[in-house]
Protein backbone atom coordinates (compact mmCIF):
# COMPACT_ATOMS: atom_id res chain seq x y z
CA UNK A 1 0.00 0.00 0.00
CA UNK A 2 2.27 2.83 -1.32
CA UNK A 3 5.35 2.35 -2.69
CA UNK A 4 9.57 2.01 -1.26
CA UNK A 5 11.69 4.74 -2.26
CA UNK A 6 14.27 2.98 -5.03
CA UNK A 7 13.21 1.08 -7.93
CA UNK A 8 10.22 0.19 -9.69
CA UNK A 9 7.15 -1.01 -8.19
CA UNK A 10 4.02 -2.60 -9.29
CA UNK A 11 0.51 -3.73 -8.44
CA UNK A 12 -2.02 -5.35 -9.55
CA UNK A 13 -5.68 -6.22 -8.34
CA UNK A 14 -9.08 -6.93 -9.63
CA UNK A 15 -12.42 -5.70 -7.94
CA UNK A 16 -14.81 -7.36 -10.54
CA UNK A 17 -16.83 -6.68 -12.57
CA UNK A 18 -16.60 -3.22 -11.23
CA UNK A 19 -12.88 -1.64 -11.35
CA UNK A 20 -9.62 -2.64 -12.58
CA UNK A 21 -6.43 -1.01 -12.00
CA UNK A 22 -2.77 -1.18 -11.82
CA UNK A 23 0.14 1.11 -10.36
CA UNK A 24 3.85 1.70 -11.64
CA UNK A 25 6.13 3.87 -9.69
CA UNK A 26 9.77 4.71 -10.44
CA UNK A 27 12.45 6.91 -8.93
CA UNK A 28 13.42 8.41 -12.75
CA UNK A 29 16.56 9.12 -13.85
CA UNK A 30 18.17 11.84 -12.11
CA UNK A 31 17.04 11.12 -8.45
CA UNK A 32 18.30 9.23 -5.90
CA UNK A 33 15.31 7.98 -4.03
CA UNK A 34 11.45 8.63 -5.05
CA UNK A 35 9.48 10.70 -2.74
CA UNK A 36 6.12 9.22 -4.20
CA UNK A 37 3.85 6.78 -2.58
CA UNK A 38 0.45 5.94 -3.94
CA UNK A 39 -2.45 3.63 -2.29
CA UNK A 40 -4.71 1.00 -3.84
CA UNK A 41 -7.63 0.16 -1.28
CA UNK A 42 -9.74 -1.54 -3.54
CA UNK A 43 -11.80 -2.55 -0.45
CA UNK A 44 -12.58 0.97 0.00
CA UNK A 45 -12.85 1.88 -3.71
CA UNK A 46 -9.55 4.16 -2.71
CA UNK A 47 -6.98 5.56 -4.57
CA UNK A 48 -4.07 7.98 -4.37
CA UNK A 49 -0.99 8.86 -5.68
CA UNK A 50 1.33 11.07 -3.15
CA UNK A 51 4.36 13.11 -4.40
CA UNK A 52 6.60 14.03 -1.61
CA UNK A 53 8.33 17.43 -1.94
CA UNK A 54 12.33 16.42 -1.58
CA UNK A 55 11.20 14.21 1.19
CA UNK A 56 9.19 10.44 1.01
CA UNK A 57 8.12 11.25 5.10
CA UNK A 58 4.64 13.46 3.90
CA UNK A 59 3.58 11.40 1.44
CA UNK A 60 4.11 8.49 3.08
CA UNK A 61 2.48 9.63 5.95
CA UNK A 62 -0.24 10.57 3.84
CA UNK A 63 -0.90 7.25 1.99
CA UNK A 64 -0.74 5.69 5.55
CA UNK A 65 -3.43 7.64 7.03
CA UNK A 66 -5.97 7.79 4.59
CA UNK A 67 -7.86 4.09 4.70
CA UNK A 68 -8.27 4.73 8.31
CA UNK A 69 -9.69 8.38 7.82
CA UNK A 70 -12.21 7.80 5.09
CA UNK A 71 -13.29 4.51 6.93
CA UNK A 72 -14.16 6.57 10.12
CA UNK A 73 -14.83 9.91 8.12
CA UNK A 74 -17.54 8.08 5.65
CA UNK A 75 -19.15 5.48 8.45
CA UNK A 76 -22.39 7.56 7.95
CA UNK A 77 -22.15 8.73 4.66
CA UNK A 78 -24.59 6.27 2.71
CA UNK A 79 -22.83 7.36 -0.61
CA UNK A 80 -21.19 9.21 -2.92
CA UNK A 81 -24.05 10.63 -4.22
CA UNK A 82 -25.24 11.77 -0.71
CA UNK A 83 -24.48 15.76 0.08
CA UNK A 84 -22.58 15.17 3.06
CA UNK A 85 -19.80 12.73 0.91
CA UNK A 86 -17.59 15.88 -0.54
CA UNK A 87 -17.61 17.23 2.23
CA UNK A 88 -16.51 14.17 4.36
CA UNK A 89 -13.88 13.72 1.65
CA UNK A 90 -12.38 16.98 1.97
CA UNK A 91 -12.02 16.99 5.99
CA UNK A 92 -10.07 13.86 5.29
CA UNK A 93 -8.01 15.82 3.54
CA UNK A 94 -7.43 18.34 5.45
CA UNK A 95 -7.48 16.34 8.70
CA UNK A 96 -4.41 14.44 6.94
CA UNK A 97 -2.69 17.95 6.38
CA UNK A 98 -2.63 18.93 9.48
CA UNK A 99 -1.58 15.43 10.71
CA UNK A 100 1.82 15.95 7.84
CA UNK A 101 2.19 19.60 9.14
CA UNK A 102 2.52 18.84 13.17
CA UNK A 103 4.72 16.12 12.06
CA UNK A 104 7.62 19.30 10.86
CA UNK A 105 9.09 16.80 7.60
CA UNK A 106 7.62 18.89 4.41
CA UNK A 107 5.07 18.96 1.99
CA UNK A 108 3.09 16.42 -0.58
CA UNK A 109 0.87 16.94 -3.40
CA UNK A 110 -1.98 14.48 -3.22
CA UNK A 111 -4.55 13.23 -5.65
CA UNK A 112 -7.59 10.74 -4.79
CA UNK A 113 -10.28 9.26 -6.32
CA UNK A 114 -12.88 7.62 -3.78
CA UNK A 115 -14.90 4.96 -6.45
CA UNK A 116 -18.64 3.99 -5.28
CA UNK A 117 -19.87 2.22 -8.21
CA UNK A 118 -20.68 4.41 -10.69
CA UNK A 119 -19.89 7.31 -8.69
CA UNK A 120 -16.63 8.72 -7.94
CA UNK A 121 -15.19 11.45 -5.91
CA UNK A 122 -12.43 13.14 -6.66
CA UNK A 123 -9.81 15.07 -4.32
CA UNK A 124 -6.23 16.85 -5.23
CA UNK A 125 -3.91 19.52 -3.55
CA UNK A 126 -1.18 20.33 -5.43
CA UNK A 127 0.58 19.69 -9.34
CA UNK A 128 -0.21 16.03 -9.40
CA UNK A 129 -3.24 15.46 -11.93
CA UNK A 130 -6.04 13.15 -12.89
CA UNK A 131 -6.78 12.77 -15.94
CA UNK A 132 -10.34 10.52 -18.05
CA UNK A 133 -9.95 8.48 -21.00
CA UNK A 134 -13.31 8.48 -22.24
CA UNK A 135 -14.83 7.33 -25.86
CA UNK A 136 -10.74 7.51 -26.63
CA UNK A 137 -10.89 11.54 -25.92
CA UNK A 138 -8.74 12.53 -23.34
CA UNK A 139 -9.70 15.59 -20.47
CA UNK A 140 -7.57 16.83 -17.54
CA UNK A 141 -9.79 17.02 -14.66
CA UNK A 142 -7.36 18.75 -12.14
CA UNK A 143 -6.34 22.11 -12.52
CA UNK A 144 -2.58 22.33 -10.97
CA UNK A 145 -2.77 24.34 -7.52
CA UNK A 146 0.68 26.09 -8.56
CA UNK A 147 2.30 29.95 -9.11
CA UNK A 148 1.93 29.57 -12.87
CA UNK A 149 -1.52 28.34 -13.32
CA UNK A 150 -2.87 31.44 -11.05
CA UNK A 151 -1.14 33.37 -13.46
CA UNK A 152 -2.68 32.17 -15.94
CA UNK A 153 -6.08 31.99 -14.45
CA UNK A 154 -5.73 35.79 -13.57
CA UNK A 155 -4.62 36.38 -17.16
CA UNK A 156 -1.00 37.23 -16.52
CA UNK A 157 0.29 34.56 -18.70
CA UNK A 158 -1.14 32.64 -21.50
CA UNK A 159 -1.96 28.63 -21.56
CA UNK A 160 0.89 28.58 -24.42
CA UNK A 161 3.31 30.58 -22.56
CA UNK A 162 2.82 28.42 -19.43
CA UNK A 163 3.27 25.11 -21.43
CA UNK A 164 6.94 26.97 -22.39
CA UNK A 165 7.94 27.36 -19.28
CA UNK A 166 10.24 25.00 -17.47
CA UNK A 167 9.01 25.25 -13.76
CA UNK A 168 5.52 26.17 -12.39
CA UNK A 169 7.09 27.23 -10.03
CA UNK A 170 6.06 25.07 -7.23
CA UNK A 171 2.66 24.24 -5.79
CA UNK A 172 0.60 26.70 -3.86
CA UNK A 173 -1.73 24.14 -1.79
CA UNK A 174 0.00 20.91 -0.69
CA UNK A 175 -0.72 18.45 2.41
CA UNK A 176 1.46 19.71 5.18
CA UNK A 177 1.22 23.69 4.55
CA UNK A 178 0.81 26.07 6.87
CA UNK A 179 -2.84 27.02 7.37
CA UNK A 180 -5.96 25.02 6.35
CA UNK A 181 -5.32 22.79 3.54
CA UNK A 182 -8.65 23.13 1.00
CA UNK A 183 -8.52 20.39 -1.78
CA UNK A 184 -10.22 20.95 -4.84
CA UNK A 185 -13.55 18.19 -4.57
CA UNK A 186 -15.26 17.28 -7.59
CA UNK A 187 -18.02 14.11 -8.80
CA UNK A 188 -18.44 12.15 -11.71
CA UNK A 189 -20.16 9.49 -12.73
CA UNK A 190 -18.51 6.75 -14.59
CA UNK A 191 -19.49 5.00 -17.53
CA UNK A 192 -18.31 1.62 -18.63
CA UNK A 193 -15.12 2.01 -20.37
CA UNK A 194 -13.74 5.00 -18.53
CA UNK A 195 -10.05 4.82 -17.97
CA UNK A 196 -8.63 7.52 -14.96
CA UNK A 197 -5.07 8.49 -14.82
CA UNK A 198 -3.66 9.49 -11.12
CA UNK A 199 -0.08 10.71 -11.65
CA UNK A 200 2.60 12.74 -9.93
CA UNK A 201 4.24 15.64 -11.91
CA UNK A 202 7.22 13.64 -13.18
CA UNK A 203 5.14 12.02 -15.65
CA UNK A 204 3.11 15.10 -16.62
CA UNK A 205 6.25 16.97 -16.97
CA UNK A 206 7.86 14.90 -19.11
CA UNK A 207 4.87 13.73 -21.95
CA UNK A 208 2.49 15.89 -23.30
CA UNK A 209 -1.09 15.14 -23.69
CA UNK A 210 -0.92 13.71 -26.96
CA UNK A 211 1.47 11.05 -25.56
CA UNK A 212 -0.31 10.34 -22.41
CA UNK A 213 -3.64 9.61 -24.58
CA UNK A 214 -1.60 7.47 -27.08
CA UNK A 215 -0.03 5.26 -24.47
CA UNK A 216 -4.02 5.23 -22.51
CA UNK A 217 -5.57 4.21 -25.94
CA UNK A 218 -2.87 1.80 -26.41
CA UNK A 219 -3.48 -1.95 -24.68
CA UNK A 220 -6.25 -3.20 -22.56
CA UNK A 221 -4.11 -3.81 -19.75
CA UNK A 222 -3.70 -0.97 -17.07
CA UNK A 223 -0.39 -2.53 -16.08
CA UNK A 224 0.92 -2.54 -19.94
CA UNK A 225 -0.18 0.95 -19.74
CA UNK A 226 1.75 2.10 -16.73
CA UNK A 227 4.89 0.28 -17.84
CA UNK A 228 4.62 2.47 -20.94
CA UNK A 229 3.77 5.67 -19.42
CA UNK A 230 7.19 4.94 -17.17
CA UNK A 231 9.28 3.99 -19.96
CA UNK A 232 8.46 6.55 -21.99
CA UNK A 233 8.67 9.38 -19.35
CA UNK A 234 12.04 8.13 -18.92
CA UNK A 235 13.17 8.34 -22.24
CA UNK A 236 12.25 12.08 -21.95
CA UNK A 237 14.66 12.31 -19.68
CA UNK A 238 13.43 11.13 -16.68
CA UNK A 239 13.74 14.57 -14.72
CA UNK A 240 11.77 13.39 -11.37
CA UNK A 241 10.35 10.52 -9.85
CA UNK A 242 7.58 9.04 -11.88
CA UNK A 243 4.23 6.76 -10.44
CA UNK A 244 0.82 6.08 -12.83
CA UNK A 245 -1.77 5.11 -11.34
CA UNK A 246 -4.22 3.99 -14.01
CA UNK A 247 -7.72 2.78 -12.85
CA UNK A 248 -10.58 0.98 -15.47
CA UNK A 249 -14.17 1.26 -14.61
CA UNK A 250 -15.73 -2.22 -16.07
CA UNK A 251 -19.56 -1.50 -14.82
CA UNK A 252 -21.64 -1.99 -12.23
CA UNK A 253 -22.26 -5.59 -11.14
Amino acid sequence: MGSPPAGPQRSEFAMAPTVRHACLSDRGLTHADNEDRWLADPDLGLYAVADGMADARPSQVTVDLLPRLVRHRFGTVPGLGDARAAAALRAVVTEVSERVRDLGCGGSTLVLALVRGPQALLAHLGDSRIYLLRGGQLRQLTSDHSFVQEMVDQGMMSVEEARRRRSNGGPTRFVGMNGEAVADIGPLDLRPGDRLLLCSDGLTGMLDDDRLRAALVAGPAPADVCRRLVAEANAAGGHDNITALVLDYLGSS
